[in-house]
């Protein structure tokens, strides 16, 4: 019983909605009887053949403008300066390239004109058929109107088909511009004094940043379009305009010399020993450099037996050695490389002393990266590669040449600001406050660039270390000697670093 009572209640409600339906049904056929046989229906079919072709014409130049705009804007300027190129003298992104602006202020100029008559025209349609009400009906009416016919829809098409859009919309444009040209000129001239008046300077900026180039390699990269090394190498080339010689040189306590006085003898030894083809040459001092001893100078005189022994490499050497500014950018230095058909220079330092040497292979590398032969010695290649070198969980061996840059970034470090060193070993220095002995450890505060922090690992550290001093402990590896140059900070061991939990609590 309680299931039938509830069928019948569900088919009473149900009976009670038709009849709603119906009711209301009924009474939109009514009213809409009554609207069409009233005054009013007449006179809305008049003013829509007296106006309502002209209207759907505004609408039609609204959405034709819209979409011009739209895909001429969305277009790259070197996406049209490629289709020019491809199109040749008589193609439409020609005159696109050759005068964007004109364009884009007749599309404005076009865009308002039309809105504002076609506005207008309706509500002067609306207030003659329905007064004073009209004026509201036709805010509302043409802004559906106007942002579905003539905005949202005409601009959706044009950002999925710009090229095709642009090329049907671009002479069109170039007609009116002709014919709206007096407007456009009166309209610059006045936006022109208005950013005057406002202290504002009408220059455009460029098309495309150095940042927005980077990303755009990002892009292609993951999509495909190019290979990593690709993207490698054009960044490379980005940043090369604002790398100094320093940073690419081969520091002084590293350069293999030979001295003026030795003989050929020795310096046929010591071509063997290290395989270069060009070594520079100095007096009584390697940092005295005169010159620059060729490698095959040396073999066009090995058929002359009996002169190596008598003839020395100052009399064979290639004299004045060309000396560059350690501040000097790498890609002047390219230039002037190039210029001189030289591959060495000698780098001195704002003092007039010698702090290294550059070569052609070092400006080449920064733009490839490192480049091996089958001459480079283990030494030459771990010294080129293995500057950060990981030997156990939490322990690197850092060679003391390494940028504080690049042991930045590897390991992930926030290292102090404003200071005065660019290598680990002016870093340790500046720590020790003197130059350590071997064996002599300090321990540096240094957070991580991330600022992350992991409270679970912070547990797992050293037995020992206190909790609320965890730093960094560097300890200065073997001392190393090459030649007559003593070199204390050869390598340094990052003891005790754990990547998530190099930083200090206070």
């Amino acid at each position: 019983m309680l299931v039938l009572g509830v069928i019948r209640c569900q088919r009473a409600l149900a009976m009670d909605a038709n009849s709603d339906l119906r009711v209301v049904t009924q009474k939109g056929m009514i009213y809409m009887k009554d609207f069409l046989k009233g005054p009013k229906f007449p006179q809305i079919l008049q003013v829509f053949r007296e106006q309502g072709l002209i209207l759907a014409a505004l609408l039609g130049l609204s959405a034709f403008f819209s979409l011009a705009e739209t895909s001429i804007t969305t277009l790259s300027p070197w996406k049209v300066r490629e289709l020019a190129e491809k199109e040749g003298e008589n193609g439409v992104f020609k005159l696109l390239r050759t005068d964007i602006t004109r364009f884009l202020t007749t599309i404005l100029i076009g865009t308002t004109v039309v809105n504002i008559g076609a506005t207008a025209l309706f509500t002067e349609a609306a207030t003659t058929v329905f007064g004073e009400a009209g004026v509201s009906a036709a805010t509302g009416v043409m802004t559906v109107v106007v942002l579905l016919l003539t905005e949202i829809t005409p601009k959706s098409i044009a950002v999925h088909n710009a090229t095709a859009v642009a090329r049907a919309v671009v002479r069109p444009v170039a007609w009116l511009s002709v014919v709206l040209y007096p407007v456009g000129r009166v309209v610059t001239f006045l936006s022109m004094g208005m950013l005057k008046i406002l202290g504002l300077k009408g220059k455009s900026e460029p098309s495309v940043t150095e940042d927005e180039l980077k990303l755009m390699l990002r892009v292609a990269e993951l999509s495909g379009a190019i290979e990593e090394e690709e993207q490698d190498m054009i960044e490379n080339v980005l940043e090369i305009k604002d790398t100094h010689v320093k940073e690419v040189m081969t520091p002084l306590v590293d350069v293999v010399a030979v001295d003026s006085s030795a003989t050929l003898v020795d310096f046929h030894d010591l071509w063997v020993t290290h395989q270069y083809s060009r070594v520079p040459v100095f007096e009584q001092r390697i940092d005295n450099i005169v010159g620059v001893a060729y490698a095959m100078d040396l073999l066009d005189l090995t058929q002359k037996g009996d002169m190596l022994e008598t003839t020395l490499v100052g009399e064979i050497a290639h004299k004045p050695a060309y000396f560059v500014p350690d501040s000097m950018l790498v890609w002047n230095l390219l230039r002037e490389f190039r210029i001189r058909k030289v591959h060495m220079a000698v780098v001195l330092n704002e003092y007039g002393g010698t702090v290294g040497i550059v070569t052609l292979e070092d400006v080449v590398e920064e733009i490839v990266g490192e480049i091996f032969d089958e001459n480079d010695s283990k030494e030459e290649i771990e010294r080129k590669t293995g500057n950060i070198v990981k030997r156990a969980e939490g322990v690197f061996d850092v060679d003391a040449n390494t940028s504080i840059y690049q042991l930045s970034e590897d390991l992930d470090l926030m290292l102090p600001e404003d200071h005065q060193y660019e290598t680990v070993s002016g870093f340790i220095c500046e720590a020790f406050g003197y130059i350590p002995r071997t064996g002599e450890s300090i321990k540096v505060v240094l957070k991580k660039a991330n600022g992350e922090d992991n409270d679970d690992e912070n547990k797992q550290e050293t037995d020992g270390q206190d909790q609320k001093d965890r730093s960094q402990t560097f300890k200065i590896g073997e001392e190393k000697r090459t030649g007559d140059s003593y070199r204390r900070l050869q390598q340094l061991a990052l003891l005790g670093f754990k990547i998530k939990c190099a930083f200090m609590h206070s």
